[in-house]
Protein backbone atom coordinates (compact mmCIF):
# COMPACT_ATOMS: atom_id res chain seq x y z
CA UNK A 1 0.00 0.00 0.00
CA UNK A 2 1.03 3.47 -0.92
CA UNK A 3 1.65 5.19 2.21
CA UNK A 4 0.16 8.36 0.95
CA UNK A 5 -2.98 6.51 -0.15
CA UNK A 6 -4.30 6.33 3.43
CA UNK A 7 -6.84 8.69 4.72
CA UNK A 8 -5.44 9.34 7.85
CA UNK A 9 -2.16 10.52 6.31
CA UNK A 10 -3.57 12.60 4.36
CA UNK A 11 -5.49 14.48 7.06
CA UNK A 12 -2.02 14.65 8.89
CA UNK A 13 0.13 15.95 6.27
CA UNK A 14 -2.46 18.01 4.49
CA UNK A 15 -3.65 18.66 0.80
CA UNK A 16 0.07 19.02 -0.69
CA UNK A 17 1.23 15.85 1.17
CA UNK A 18 4.33 17.82 2.29
CA UNK A 19 5.96 19.64 5.08
CA UNK A 20 4.82 23.66 4.42
CA UNK A 21 2.20 22.54 2.23
CA UNK A 22 2.62 24.93 -0.98
CA UNK A 23 4.83 27.34 0.52
CA UNK A 24 7.99 26.41 -0.93
CA UNK A 25 5.93 25.90 -4.57
CA UNK A 26 5.27 29.74 -4.30
CA UNK A 27 8.80 30.55 -3.10
CA UNK A 28 10.03 28.29 -6.08
CA UNK A 29 7.28 30.03 -8.37
CA UNK A 30 9.16 34.00 -7.29
CA UNK A 31 12.33 32.83 -8.19
CA UNK A 32 11.91 30.71 -11.50
CA UNK A 33 9.81 33.56 -13.03
CA UNK A 34 8.42 31.35 -15.66
CA UNK A 35 6.73 33.15 -18.56
CA UNK A 36 2.83 32.80 -19.61
CA UNK A 37 2.38 30.06 -21.53
CA UNK A 38 5.26 27.73 -20.32
CA UNK A 39 4.66 24.12 -19.70
CA UNK A 40 5.31 22.91 -15.93
CA UNK A 41 4.88 18.85 -14.93
CA UNK A 42 4.39 18.45 -11.39
CA UNK A 43 5.89 14.79 -10.86
CA UNK A 44 4.30 12.83 -8.05
CA UNK A 45 1.73 15.17 -8.15
CA UNK A 46 -0.26 13.59 -5.81
CA UNK A 47 -4.04 14.63 -5.15
CA UNK A 48 -2.88 17.49 -7.48
CA UNK A 49 -2.71 20.30 -4.91
CA UNK A 50 0.27 22.09 -6.89
CA UNK A 51 -1.67 21.72 -10.11
CA UNK A 52 -4.77 23.26 -8.73
CA UNK A 53 -3.00 26.42 -7.39
CA UNK A 54 -0.72 27.04 -10.14
CA UNK A 55 -3.66 26.34 -12.60
CA UNK A 56 -5.53 29.19 -10.36
CA UNK A 57 -3.06 31.49 -10.26
CA UNK A 58 -0.83 31.54 -13.11
CA UNK A 59 -1.09 31.42 -16.69
CA UNK A 60 1.35 28.28 -17.01
CA UNK A 61 0.22 25.08 -18.65
CA UNK A 62 0.72 22.71 -15.84
CA UNK A 63 0.57 18.66 -16.30
CA UNK A 64 1.24 16.12 -13.34
CA UNK A 65 2.09 12.62 -12.89
CA UNK A 66 2.06 10.10 -10.52
CA UNK A 67 2.45 6.15 -9.72
CA UNK A 68 -0.65 5.84 -7.58
CA UNK A 69 -4.11 4.93 -9.54
CA UNK A 70 -5.76 6.41 -6.21
CA UNK A 71 -3.87 9.89 -6.05
CA UNK A 72 -4.03 10.65 -10.26
CA UNK A 73 -8.08 10.03 -9.41
CA UNK A 74 -7.99 12.40 -6.73
CA UNK A 75 -5.69 14.80 -8.77
CA UNK A 76 -8.16 14.88 -11.76
CA UNK A 77 -11.14 15.66 -9.81
CA UNK A 78 -9.61 18.56 -8.28
CA UNK A 79 -8.47 19.66 -11.66
CA UNK A 80 -10.89 18.51 -14.17
CA UNK A 81 -9.52 19.04 -17.51
CA UNK A 82 -5.83 19.02 -16.46
CA UNK A 83 -3.51 16.33 -18.39
CA UNK A 84 -2.33 14.07 -15.43
CA UNK A 85 -1.06 10.83 -15.89
CA UNK A 86 -0.27 7.40 -14.01
CA UNK A 87 3.21 6.85 -14.92
CA UNK A 88 6.62 6.20 -13.07
CA UNK A 89 8.97 9.30 -13.17
CA UNK A 90 11.72 6.46 -14.30
CA UNK A 91 9.85 5.93 -17.68
CA UNK A 92 7.70 9.15 -18.77
CA UNK A 93 5.57 8.91 -21.69
CA UNK A 94 6.63 12.81 -22.09
CA UNK A 95 8.31 13.31 -25.51
CA UNK A 96 11.63 15.40 -25.53
CA UNK A 97 12.71 18.98 -24.36
CA UNK A 98 9.05 19.92 -23.63
CA UNK A 99 8.96 21.55 -20.28
CA UNK A 100 9.97 24.76 -18.91
CA UNK A 101 10.17 23.68 -15.41
CA UNK A 102 9.50 20.12 -13.08
CA UNK A 103 8.49 20.60 -9.81
CA UNK A 104 9.71 17.12 -7.93
CA UNK A 105 8.09 18.09 -4.38
CA UNK A 106 9.11 15.34 -1.77
CA UNK A 107 9.01 12.80 -4.66
CA UNK A 108 12.59 12.42 -5.59
CA UNK A 109 13.33 10.40 -2.07
CA UNK A 110 10.65 7.91 -3.37
CA UNK A 111 12.28 7.19 -6.09
CA UNK A 112 13.57 2.90 -6.31
CA UNK A 113 15.88 4.57 -9.21
CA UNK A 114 16.68 8.46 -8.89
CA UNK A 115 19.28 8.30 -11.63
CA UNK A 116 17.25 6.86 -14.49
CA UNK A 117 14.28 9.59 -12.57
CA UNK A 118 16.60 12.43 -13.44
CA UNK A 119 17.63 11.42 -16.39
CA UNK A 120 14.61 11.51 -17.51
CA UNK A 121 13.84 14.42 -16.64
CA UNK A 122 16.77 15.91 -18.44
CA UNK A 123 15.63 14.20 -21.33
CA UNK A 124 11.91 16.15 -20.76
CA UNK A 125 13.21 19.52 -20.32
CA UNK A 126 13.98 22.43 -22.53
CA UNK A 127 17.35 24.00 -22.07
CA UNK A 128 18.02 26.04 -19.53
CA UNK A 129 15.27 24.66 -17.88
CA UNK A 130 14.34 24.54 -13.90
CA UNK A 131 14.50 21.39 -11.94
CA UNK A 132 12.77 22.53 -8.58
CA UNK A 133 13.37 20.13 -5.49
CA UNK A 134 11.97 20.14 -2.34
CA UNK A 135 12.53 16.81 0.04
CA UNK A 136 14.11 15.57 3.30
CA UNK A 137 17.73 15.42 4.11
CA UNK A 138 20.08 14.15 6.72
CA UNK A 139 22.04 16.35 9.17
CA UNK A 140 23.80 13.09 9.93
CA UNK A 141 24.47 11.07 6.96
CA UNK A 142 25.95 8.11 9.09
CA UNK A 143 22.44 6.33 9.46
CA UNK A 144 21.07 6.67 6.14
CA UNK A 145 22.22 3.08 5.14
CA UNK A 146 20.59 1.45 8.16
CA UNK A 147 16.98 3.66 7.28
CA UNK A 148 16.63 2.20 3.64
CA UNK A 149 16.35 -1.52 5.39
CA UNK A 150 12.78 -0.63 6.95
CA UNK A 151 9.92 -1.28 4.60
CA UNK A 152 7.86 2.16 4.69
CA UNK A 153 6.55 3.93 1.78
CA UNK A 154 7.58 7.25 2.93
CA UNK A 155 9.93 9.98 2.39
CA UNK A 156 11.52 10.08 5.64
CA UNK A 157 12.79 6.62 5.01
CA UNK A 158 15.12 8.03 3.23
CA UNK A 159 16.79 11.09 2.92
CA UNK A 160 19.29 12.97 0.76
CA UNK A 161 22.71 13.44 1.73
CA UNK A 162 22.92 16.84 0.46
CA UNK A 163 26.26 17.03 -0.98
CA UNK A 164 26.01 13.77 -2.79
CA UNK A 165 22.57 14.67 -4.39
CA UNK A 166 23.85 18.36 -5.91
CA UNK A 167 27.18 16.00 -7.35
CA UNK A 168 24.19 13.57 -9.40
CA UNK A 169 22.49 16.74 -10.36
CA UNK A 170 25.84 18.01 -12.12
CA UNK A 171 26.58 14.93 -13.29
CA UNK A 172 23.53 14.37 -15.10
CA UNK A 173 23.16 17.88 -16.89
CA UNK A 174 21.97 20.39 -13.72
CA UNK A 175 23.59 23.84 -12.44
CA UNK A 176 22.39 23.99 -8.76
CA UNK A 177 21.08 27.91 -8.78
CA UNK A 178 20.11 28.09 -4.99
CA UNK A 179 20.09 25.74 -1.96
CA UNK A 180 17.92 26.69 1.15
CA UNK A 181 16.92 24.87 4.28
CA UNK A 182 13.46 24.55 5.69
CA UNK A 183 14.07 22.43 9.16
CA UNK A 184 11.71 24.56 10.66
CA UNK A 185 8.72 23.28 7.99
CA UNK A 186 9.37 19.82 9.10
CA UNK A 187 10.17 20.07 12.86
CA UNK A 188 5.70 22.09 12.71
CA UNK A 189 5.15 19.12 10.54
CA UNK A 190 6.21 16.91 13.19
CA UNK A 191 5.26 19.32 16.07
CA UNK A 192 1.33 19.34 14.81
CA UNK A 193 1.48 15.40 14.33
CA UNK A 194 2.18 14.96 17.55
CA UNK A 195 -0.61 17.85 18.68
CA UNK A 196 -3.26 15.80 17.12
CA UNK A 197 -2.16 12.11 17.57
CA UNK A 198 -0.37 12.37 20.63
CA UNK A 199 2.65 10.45 19.28
CA UNK A 200 4.12 9.65 15.54
CA UNK A 201 3.03 5.73 16.49
CA UNK A 202 -0.57 6.54 14.78
CA UNK A 203 1.22 7.73 11.91
CA UNK A 204 3.83 4.92 11.30
CA UNK A 205 0.89 2.83 12.22
CA UNK A 206 -0.69 2.88 8.71
CA UNK A 207 2.64 1.60 7.40
CA UNK A 208 2.05 -1.53 6.30
CA UNK A 209 5.29 -3.91 6.86
CA UNK A 210 6.95 -1.61 8.85
CA UNK A 211 6.04 -3.82 12.26
CA UNK A 212 9.51 -1.78 14.35
CA UNK A 213 8.27 1.61 14.29
CA UNK A 214 10.01 2.27 17.25
CA UNK A 215 13.64 1.53 16.00
CA UNK A 216 12.89 3.12 12.98
CA UNK A 217 11.92 6.37 14.71
CA UNK A 218 14.99 5.88 16.94
CA UNK A 219 17.53 5.53 13.54
CA UNK A 220 15.45 8.60 11.91
CA UNK A 221 15.88 10.57 15.06
CA UNK A 222 19.96 9.88 15.08
CA UNK A 223 19.77 10.78 11.55
CA UNK A 224 18.86 14.55 12.56
CA UNK A 225 16.22 14.96 9.47
CA UNK A 226 15.60 18.14 8.01
CA UNK A 227 13.97 19.94 4.89
CA UNK A 228 15.79 21.87 1.99
CA UNK A 229 14.51 23.38 -1.73
CA UNK A 230 17.04 22.74 -4.18
CA UNK A 231 16.15 24.71 -7.39
CA UNK A 232 18.72 23.92 -10.33
CA UNK A 233 18.55 24.80 -14.36
CA UNK A 234 19.37 22.19 -17.01
CA UNK A 235 22.68 22.90 -18.51
CA UNK A 236 22.79 20.08 -21.82
CA UNK A 237 20.87 17.11 -22.34
CA UNK A 238 22.48 14.00 -20.92
CA UNK A 239 23.56 10.86 -23.14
Amino acid sequence: MNLYENDIVQDVLGEALRPGGLELTKRALEYCRFKPEDKLLDLGCGGGATINYISKHYDFKIRGLDISDKLVSQARKLNEGAEIVISSAEDMIFENDIFNGVFAECTLSLMDNLEKALEEINRVMRNEGYLIISDIYANNTEYLEELKKFSVNTCLKKPFDLEILKDLLKDKGFHVELQERYDNLLVQLLTDIIFKWGSMDKLWNCAEGCVDTKNFQRVLNKSKPGYFLVIARKEEYYA
